[in-house]
């Protein structure tokens, strides 16, 4: 892994990512133990490689003139019937559906994890929501992780609930009102 001296925020960018314009490089992101349980290596391969494009609108991350990691977001509509965990927002739904923004992979070089880039990606996204939310239909931001990333990160420090959807990998959720 190579340090990077000091990290400034002012420096990152959120690029929206175009096909015809960009030409993706070879990132790694495999946990340190080489595991990828949420297959985000092979979902950015696939897309570096032509051979799948998104059906969400897909950010690249560049810190200085590095590209660093990507993430795809899309709008989503969630059944709570069938994710029970993820509350019911009484008085403001009118049936079962909760609209949401679902942030479908999140994938951060190794040589740029521990930085809180994550946090400046749910930022982004959070702020993303709040712009285009004009009558208040996205009301939550969801998206897959980990089991211990989900308890040692997201739920302690940025206060994303989450549902188990199987032993190892689960749903994190914030309610956006």
């Amino acid at each position: 892994m190579m340090p990077i001296p000091e990290f400034d925020p002012d420096n990152l960018k959120f690029v929206p990512y175009d096909a015809q314009k960009h030409v993706l490089p070879n990132l790694n992101f495999a946990q340190s133990n080489g595991d990828d349980p949420l297959d985000v290596q092979n979902y950015y391969d696939n897309i570096m490689t032509g051979k799948y494009h998104p059906s969400g609108l897909t950010y690249v991350l560049k810190y200085e003139k590095k590209h660093i990691g990507f993430f795809v977001v899309g709008l989503t509509t969630i059944r709570q019937e069938h994710n029970p965990g993820i509350p019911r927002l009484e008085g403001k739904d009118t049936n079962d559906f909760t609209k949401g923004l679902l942030i479908d992979k999140i994938g951060i070089d190794q040589n740029y994890r521990c930085f809180r880039i994550g946090k400046y990606i749910l930022q982004f996204c959070i702020g993303l929501v709040k712009s285009i939310n004009t009558s208040s239909q996205i009301r939550v931001i969801i998206f897959e992780t980990t089991n211990s990333l989900a308890e040692k990160i997201y739920h302690p420090k940025y206060r994303f609930n989450y549902v188990k959807k199987n032993e190892n990998i689960v749903w994190a959720y914030k309610t956006i009102c």
